[in-house]
């Protein structure tokens, strides 16, 4: 979530792929008129309306019905398994097409000269995930015995959990293109932490 505008995920059950969805004008929605939450079932006509790579998820809603809603022990990973859509298990480098990059600090990156095709992605972490808020965002650490990682997290979440478990479905995004400013570095995609099931 950025400037109160909300980056809404959703998996499109027909065609078993990753959507981001936007309003009828191409944007993201502000957070007070959001209507979406997590686990409800939307019947959505849309128009595509990607962005550069890795961003290609995006559509455009033009009409919208809630259906119903996913009870909380009805398995997030049954439902990708159903309707075959693919997600990444063990090290969290093979996430991504295995194209995540990592600053000296530990924070993981997409850059231009390798681009994967999505910009989301489900993962069953290998490892617990363990909250260490910094700056007053909440940011979340994986350890893979080599090194700990770090990555922010931005769903919607009032009281994030401070463990993740070992085993969990995790939906990783990345961020926009960006650069500081006077940075030497090119543009690049950070990771983020967008939820769990």
């Amino acid at each position: 979530m950025a400037n109160d505008h909300v980056c809404v995920g959703g998996i499109d059950l027909d065609k078993s792929m990753s959507v981001r969805l936007l309003n009828s004008g191409g944007y993201h929605e502000t957070s007070a008129k959001c209507p979406y939450n997590i686990r409800e079932v939307w019947e959505i006509e849309y128009i595509q309306s990607p962005r550069p790579l890795p961003h290609s998820e995006g559509i455009r809603v033009l009409k919208t019905k809630k259906t119903e809603i996913l009870k909380p022990e009805f398995p997030m990973v049954d439902i990708l398994k159903r309707s075959n859509f693919s997600f990444y298990q063990g090290n969290i480098h093979v996430t991504f097409e295995g194209k995540l990059k990592c600053t000296s600090n530990g924070t993981f990156y997409i850059s231009g000269d390798n681009v994967p095709q999505n910009s989301t992605c489900f993962w069953i972490c290998d490892r617990n995930i363990v909250r260490r808020d910094y700056h007053d965002k909440v940011r979340y650490n994986y350890n893979d015995l080599s090194r700990q990682w770090g990555f922010s997290y931005v769903g919607l979440e009032e009281n994030p959990a401070q463990i993740i478990p070992q085993g969990t479905l995790v939906r990783l995004s990345l961020a926009h293109w960006w650069s500081p400013d006077n940075s030497e570095n090119d543009e690049r995609c950070y990771l983020q932490l967008s939820g769990w099931y």
